[in-house]
């Protein structure tokens, strides 16, 4: 086997391997294909939950929930056999029955199943255990390890919805290979800040997502002497460019709120920021989108005149 066919075994994020290079564990938020990595720390945010549940919650010694009788564990397991993995259930005696072993067809799920399924078993335990625990916060778990692990996915009522479809996706990674160097660049750099792992940076994702832009117009209208995005956008039509004038407004208005924003723009501010992934993600996907849009107008319509 080759060096380049061999199985990543461990996983350290900021480690040696990341910081040189050697291996990228993946910039893209996560939608339709989850990494095996992503899929273990589900697994062990699972088996914790699980676990919590059926060996403190649910134990004969737990005082504070005597309205619990012995037989939840098997009336959870009942469940799961027949109406999850509708499998044939003949088992005639409670004590028959161990969420271990559910655990065990539950983590083969998460581990090979397609992401769908990973998300509608996560949802449907989730539902069926809460409630019965007094354990909410298993939600918040979940969607703290969704943001930790850059997956596009978020409890919401009790619900697991999407917060980016793979159209917002697609337009990240066509903006992330523009030709403009400076864009690109700078997208890449807001990617990183945005679905670091360990330390992710919401304030300079925003900030270099919006100086795509900027970068994009300067070079359009050939601006290398520092002129804002604001002063930039309003060249665009002497260039070929002919956007509707709501639109351009609504362009050069991106740098009053990179401005406006707590240190987004500078490196301090009198306001503390508080930025949060998505409304990093969703500057990342408008931003995008923009640099996609005035990169294909210019080449219709403005090199011709450059």
């Amino acid at each position: 086997m080759s060096e380049n066919e061999r199985k990543s075994m461990i996983r350290v994020r900021g480690g040696f391997s990341e910081r040189n290079r050697i291996i990228h564990f993946g910039d893209v938020i996560q939608t339709t294909e989850f990494e095996y990595f992503s899929r273990v720390a589900l697994c062990n945010c699972m088996y914790d939950f699980m676990s919590n549940i059926f060996e403190v919650v649910c134990s004969p010694s737990y005082s504070l929930y005597p309205e619990y009788p012995s037989s939840f564990e098997a009336a959870f397991c009942k469940d799961m056999i027949r109406n999850v993995f509708h499998e044939h259930d003949e088992c005639s005696q409670p004590d028959s029955y161990s969420w271990n072993s559910i655990y065990t067809s539950v983590r083969d799920v998460i581990t090979d199943a397609p992401y769908n399924e990973v998300l509608d078993i996560i949802e449907y335990i989730c539902n069926y255990l809460a409630p019965r625990s007094g354990a909410g916060t298993i939600y918040q778990k979940f969607n703290d390890l969704f943001e930790q692990e850059c997956i596009g996915y978020r409890f919401i009522s009790k619900r697991i919805v999407p917060i980016t479809d793979n159209s917002e996706v697609k337009e990240i990674e066509q903006a992330c290979h523009t030709p403009f160097e400076g864009a690109r660049t700078q997208l890449q750099k807001a990617l990183g800040f945005l679905s670091d792992r360990e330390s992710p940076d919401y304030k300079n994702s925003i900030k270099e997502s919006i100086s795509a832009v900027e970068s994009v117009c300067e070079t359009i209208v050939g601006s290398d002497n520092g002129a804002t995005l604001g002063k930039a956008v309003k060249h665009l039509e002497e260039h070929g460019l002919k956007i509707h004038s709501s639109l351009r407004e609504g362009i050069s208005k991106l740098y009053g709120y990179a401005c406006d924003q707590g240190g987004v723009r500078h490196g301090e501010g009198e306001v503390e920021s508080t930025v949060t992934f998505e409304e990093a993600k969703l500057m990342m996907v408008t931003c995008s989108a923009i640099v996609n849009y005035l990169v294909s107008e210019y080449g219709k319509h403005g090199a011709e005149n450059a």
